[in-house]
């Protein structure tokens, strides 16, 4: 009896450890990175990304992007999480698996077409590593990507 108890706590440890995992997000965190828009490149000298976590809700708080060409302020944006799916409101947005996370969300553009973007991040230590891309409509290229290395603050 005490074998299977032993043995069913070693099958359920990794499961817990990953959903718990999305609380290394959590915290505020600075970098820099590079921006593509339209097939033109840019350098970002500022990336900033706020997220709050708890057991159920991961909140992306806001941020900035400051790039040679642009800059541009983010907003918050609630989701949920829970078994290794992240919803915003009844809709399955994304996943996340130990240290990484990925979500990809489609919304009308104010322009009357379809916005569909995608964020991949990945702690390790201290550094995320974030990813993002948009593509407009039914595009196969997308219209913005950027990638950044930041430093937890």
């Amino acid at each position: 009896m005490f074998k299977k108890l032993l043995i069913l706590f070693f099958l359920l440890i990794p499961s817990a450890f990953a959903q718990n995992r999305i609380l290394d997000f959590a915290g505020n965190w600075m970098g820099k990175g590079t921006y593509i828009y339209d097939g033109h490149m840019t350098q970002c000298s500022v990336m900033r990304l706020n997220f709050y976590a708890d057991a159920s809700t991961f909140v992306f708080e806001g941020g900035e992007r400051v790039c040679d060409e642009h800059s541009e302020k983010f907003y918050k944006i609630v989701m949920n999480y829970k078994d290794g799916i992240v919803t915003i409101g009844n809709e399955v947005v994304g996943t996340y698996d130990g240290n990484e996370m990925n979500v990809n969300y489609s919304m009308p553009d104010a322009n009357g077409g379809m916005r569909h973007w995608r964020m991949s991040m990945r702690v390790e230590g201290n550094n995320l590593v974030y990813e993002e891309r948009r593509i407009m409509n039914n595009d196969s290229t997308p219209l913005i990507s950027f990638a950044g290395m930041l430093i937890r603050q």
